[in-house]
């Protein structure tokens, strides 16, 4: 691989707002970082709000129309697109207000991974806390502004309320979901109305009072009588993949491996890399990754790790339309490697890769610089994987006919 340039990661959408049902992709700091940083600003008066917003817009105006991955902005007229935003970004009077009004600018652009972040959601992301109702979810077939609960966060004031997994969520405070909740959108002890639909299809509305909650990673191994071993995890991050090898590793040896990443949003190219080089013996193909103005594509291939647990039996993958980026990658390498079946629904196609630019005041832009090629020449963006077996989803069923099917082709005939 060649280093022109950092290697770029194959980014998550970013850990927390996919928890939450939002778009996005996390990043490291850009290329450019070292000399591009910019300090927090303290608090920012009325007389010196306009001036600083300012400030703001022309930085996120600049990084767009210089490094976004597509030179037509997908069709987008940006600088009257900015025009256009302009007095309402001048005009806010706070960061809040500030940001929201950049997020309705970038919106236009029609790209889920593009998105700015102001300094207290950057903060929470790192602490992987912040004021939450409770619980994870995700997309719902043909309602696009409503979002099933995946998973609910123990002792929670949604957990407490008797939220389940499988239901629907319609409306918070008689808006779309994705406008009301979210890091550093809700203040702690804020009362919120959320209008479900349950298991049976019955409307149902609770109010809930948001609190300050710590969303730690999920890691969990489950091994079964028939010795197939079940590893879910939601990032693809280098702790994870230390995880999974030494799950890899412990004795007895499985007789097969289910990886579970119907709820993966996704993570960093070496984490990427060295998972897929405990299932393969060999380098192999990751795909390929591409900048504006870039003339030949960067490859990327899976190394060969001393260390890995090299397992070389029966594999499954599980997979969801809340699987992104990485998790994405990693199931598409796995069925054109013809690895193991891939089983659940179709991905959403989520993996321009992002890289974070620093913005005035401490927030940051979440910026698609980089388009993905899969290694036989598809784009993923947009299309996602197609599962080898297609099986719906039961959130809350038990048993779980995703992993009962994904059982059923691991056991021997």
């Amino acid at each position: 691989m060649r280093l022109r340039r950092p290697p770029p990661p194959f980014f998550r959408p970013l850990a927390a707002l996919a928890a939450l049902g939002l778009a996005g992709c996390a990043a490291l700091p850009p290329p450019a970082a070292l000399f591009t940083y910019l300090a927090p600003a303290g608090a920012v008066s009325p007389a010196e709000r306009p001036a600083f917003n300012a400030r703001v817009l022309d930085r996120v105006s600049n990084w767009v129309s210089r490094r976004y991955f597509d030179p037509s902005l997908n069709g987008l007229d940006w600088p009257a697109a900015c025009a256009r935003h302009r007095p309402t970004i001048l005009a806010a009077r706070d960061d809040d207000e500030l940001y929201a009004a950049l997020n309705s600018l970038l919106a236009e652009l029609n790209d889920v991974h593009t998105h700015a972040l102001k300094p207290r959601e950057i903060e929470e992301l790192r602490r992987r806390q912040g004021v939450l109702i409770g619980f994870r979810t995700g997309p719902v077939e043909g309602q696009p502004t409503q979002r099933r609960i995946l998973l609910v966060y123990p002792g929670s004031p949604a957990a407490l309320a008797g939220v389940k997994p499988g239901w629907r969520l319609v409306a918070a405070d008689s808006r779309p979901p994705g406008e009301v909740l979210g890091l550093g959108k809700l203040a702690e002890g804020q009362l919120v109305q959320l209008d479900f639909v349950d298991a049976q299809d019955r409307p149902l509305r609770l109010a809930l009072h948001a609190r300050k909650l710590v969303y730690p990673p999920i890691r969990d191994a489950r091994r079964f009588a028939s010795g197939v071993l079940l590893l879910t995890f939601d990032t693809f991050d280098l702790p994870s993949a230390r995880w999974v090898r030494a799950q890899l590793k412990a004795a007895p040896p499985a007789s097969g491996v289910i990886l579970d990443l119907r709820n993966n949003a996704g993570g960093e190219t070496r984490a990427l890399a060295a998972i897929l080089a405990e299932f393969f013996p060999g380098k192999i193909d990751i795909g390929h990754t591409r900048a504006r103005g870039d003339s030949v594509a960067d490859g990327h291939r899976s190394p060969r790790h001393l260390l890995a647990a090299h397992y070389r039996g029966p594999l499954a993958v599980l997979v969801s339309e809340g699987s992104a980026s990485a998790a994405e990658i990693f199931a598409s390498v796995v069925q054109q490697q013809q690895r193991g079946p891939i089983l659940g629904v179709p991905t959403p196609g989520k993996v321009l890769v992002a890289v974070n630019w620093p913005l005035p005041g401490g927030g940051e832009l979440q910026l698609s610089v980089y388009d993905y090629v899969a290694p036989d020449g598809r784009r993923l963006e947009g299309r996602g994987v197609a599962p080898d077996i297609v099986v719906q989803p039961a959130p809350g069923a038990d048993p779980d006919p995703q992993l009962e099917a994904a059982l059923a082709v691991l056991a021997p005939h």
